[in-house]
């Protein structure tokens, strides 16, 4: 991922505080803002915002789709607008890493990575079958809930620390670390779902082969 030498957005707060965002909080949930997800936007925003209170980077967020068709006709979009396929589209996560992985297909999923010209990541992903979890997720919660937004730091516990703080508890006992990327999901009570993700420079992914069953199963658990 590109270095973000981003300068600090400014708020008025005379002014709606999800102005340019493509986030709106209702009730501790994160939902997507239809105005603030066009290429013409996300291909051009920096990829800060305001977010339970703190200015935060954003590393990745994830939308959904109903199905795999619909995923790759949104990401056509942003091809003439400089974004870049870095993941996918395929079936998450057994064809997209060669060892085996123990999760169950409950948890598989059509998934696409899309990178900005700004160096942020959109996250496309889609049920593989009807009624698994991302199916359940989406008649849950519709398709303009956000299933998790990834904030970037320089230390996963130190973050972790603050953002407990803040009522959002890990799902695991640990962050999970296998060199190039260490990730922890975080959830609040509401069931919104904060990921602390610190990578590499010039890593993109938004997963590792080694730490994907464990991040996935972490849902589950809680």
């Amino acid at each position: 991922m590109k270095n973000l030498n981003l300068k600090t957005l400014k708020f008025d707060h005379n002014l709606d505080s999800q102005v340019d965002s493509p986030f709106i909080e209702n009730n501790g949930l994160l939902e997507l803002n239809p105005k603030f997800i066009e290429p013409e936007f996300l291909t051009t925003w920096t990829f800060e915002t305001h977010l339970y209170d703190e200015q935060v980077a954003i590393d990745h967020f994830v939308i959904t789709f109903p199905s795999r068709t619909q995923l790759e006709k949104y990401a056509e979009s942003f091809y003439p607008f400089g974004a870049k396929i870095v993941e996918g589209p395929d079936l998450f996560p057994i064809n997209f890493c060669s060892t085996n992985i123990n999760v169950p297909c409950d948890l598989w999923l059509h998934l696409m990575t899309l990178l900005m010209p700004a160096g942020g990541l959109v996250v496309l992903c889609a049920p593989h079958a009807a009624g698994d979890q991302k199916n359940r997720f989406q008649e849950e919660r519709g398709l303009a809930a956000v299933h998790h937004v990834a904030i970037p730091v320089e230390n996963v516990q130190n973050a972790a620390t603050i953002w407990q703080k803040k009522n959002f508890k890990p799902m695991s006992d640990r962050a999970l670390d296998y060199g190039s990327l260490t990730q922890w999901f975080l959830q609040n009570p509401a069931g919104q779902i904060l990921e602390l993700i610190e990578r590499h420079p010039g890593n993109n992914a938004t997963f590792d082969c080694k730490n994907i069953a464990g991040l996935r199963l972490s849902e589950i658990a809680v």
